[in-house]
């Protein structure tokens, strides 16, 4: 039974339509690929609609939703009626022509004939009918492009190309059908012709969209090259290198990453260069990691296992952060290991557990040594330290003095000595202080989101303070 088409396997009903009869047809095929059309368009729909990510999109949400309550009220259960109409009522179609050709009796026979385009008539009113929806459907898939869930711009775009191929599919069946008609059916051949050049003319406005939509996809992707094949080439040369000149490294990925920034984040946009300091998002946006945080994280050896910071498995490309640990020193293990992806070949390595952690210093080698390096100019830049700095302090370089003691509250020289007794304890003052001459400001380790002591030491290294 035909009405049983849409009951059947997705296999079954393929063997139904390559199995050589005219019933399901190429207008049960043209209706077919808009349901099929249809539902992606619903998928997407269902997606930008998820409460996770609706207010993503709250500017279009009411009309997306409108748009699936016409799809699934209206578009889809109409064309899935013209699948087995158009099955049912080109059966009739072929049935009378094959009566007409067998009939003997002429007079029999013409009325057949008459019988026969008549029908045909009917043929040639579904697959207006199913372009017409294909068409409302058509321009449903464009909207939904342009505004829905942009991951699943594929599906948007099958089902934008599945309408549009299917109103092709309608054009050439009416233009097939209408051959059949001779001079008798002028007028009514030429009223077909007619709507079926309108129709023509939506299908090609139609393709141009389906081609931008498709370019829209090409033009986005050859923006990423750029950037792709940058980073690309910096992991070549610095990996390759064996006298890496870590921090020049470091500047080379922070132009890249702050010029194409727009491609990077697709919304909350960098406006400052610090805002661009993210290993984590360096990672998963460029450089095609899995990005993973868990409580914690071993590492077997000979003898046990131990526990560490950060690993990172390059060949499979993952990077797991251990979250046991203060934000800070998250963020310095990602870059940490942002570093051994940038500048070392070994397939798997780890960070430690950080020193002030450990209680305790311990030995490190030269590859662990230049991705503690990397991070540091990494998340603590030069030029940025020294502004920052010089913005608190207004100073190039910081001295105990009367005046600077002055600025900690009304200290004096004594006060701010007995309390900093050395260098060290100084630039861990500056790295934390937030109040200094009357104002108030983020500490330069909160600002930089690294440790206290991470901080001090980068001052010491930059030379901003004597002691």
């Amino acid at each position: 039974m035909v009405n049983d088409l849409l009951n059947k396997t997705v296999n079954e009903l393929m063997e139904k339509f390559g199995a050589g009869n005219h019933k399901p047809g190429s207008g049960s095929a043209a209706a077919f690929q808009g349901m099929v059309s249809a539902k992606l368009i619903s998928t997407v729909i269902s997606l930008t609609a998820d409460e996770k990510r609706k207010h993503l999109y709250s500017s279009t949400i009411d009309q997306h939703l409108d748009y699936y309550e016409l799809i699934e009220k209206k578009i889809y259960p109409k064309l899935s009626e013209l699948f087995i109409s158009d099955s049912i009522q080109f059966d009739k179609t072929i049935n009378s022509r094959i009566a007409r050709d067998t009939e003997k009796d002429e007079f029999v026979k013409n009325q057949l004939r008459r019988q026969a385009l008549e029908e045909l008539k009917v043929s040639i009113e579904i697959p207006f009918e199913i372009a017409s929806l294909c068409r409302e459907l058509a321009d449903i898939a464009a909207f939904v492009f342009d505004n829905g869930f942009k991951a699943a711009r594929g599906d948007s775009q099958v089902g934008l190309s599945g309408s549009v191929s299917a109103i092709s599919g309608c054009i050439a069946i009416i233009r097939l059908n209408v051959l059949s008609f001779s001079s008798d059916e002028y007028q009514y051949t030429k009223d077909v012709v007619n709507q079926v050049n309108d129709l023509e003319i939506d299908y090609k406005n139609l393709s141009v969209i389906v081609n931008d939509k498709i370019q829209i996809l090409k033009d986005e992707f050859d923006k990423k090259i750029p950037l792709f094949e940058g980073m690309n080439k910096l992991i070549n040369k610095y990996k390759a290198s064996t006298n890496t000149d870590i921090e020049k490294c470091v500047r080379e990925i922070q132009i890249l990453i702050w010029d194409n920034k727009h491609l990077i984040w697709k919304k909350n946009i960098p406006k400052s260069n610090l805002e661009i300091l993210k290993p984590e998002i360096i990672f998963k946006q460029v450089m095609g990691y899995d990005y993973v945080s868990t409580a914690s994280y071993g590492v077997s050896t000979e003898d046990n296992t131990i526990e560490v910071a950060g690993i990172i498995d390059q060949p499979n490309k993952i990077v797991a952060i251990s979250n046991t640990f203060p934000e800070n020193v998250k963020m310095f293990t990602a870059a940490h290991e942002l570093g051994h992806a940038i500048l070392h070949k070994q397939s798997i390595l780890h960070r430690d557990i950080p020193v002030e952690h450990l209680g305790h210093r311990v030995k490190r080698d030269k590859v662990e040594l230049d991705a503690d390096k990397f991070a540091t100019f990494f998340l603590m830049p030069t030029k940025w330290v020294k502004i920052e700095f010089e913005n608190r302090f207004g100073n190039d370089i910081f001295e105990i003095d009367e005046n600077t003691s002055f600025k900690f509250g009304g200290r004096n020289i004594s006060e701010i000595k007995n309390e900093c007794k050395n260098i060290r304890s100084l630039s861990r003052k500056l790295s934390s202080t937030e109040i200094y001459d009357g104002n108030n400001f983020i500490s330069l380790f909160k600002l930089f989101n690294v440790s206290i002591e991470a901080m001090a030491i980068r001052l010491e290294e930059l030379k901003l303070l004597n002691y």
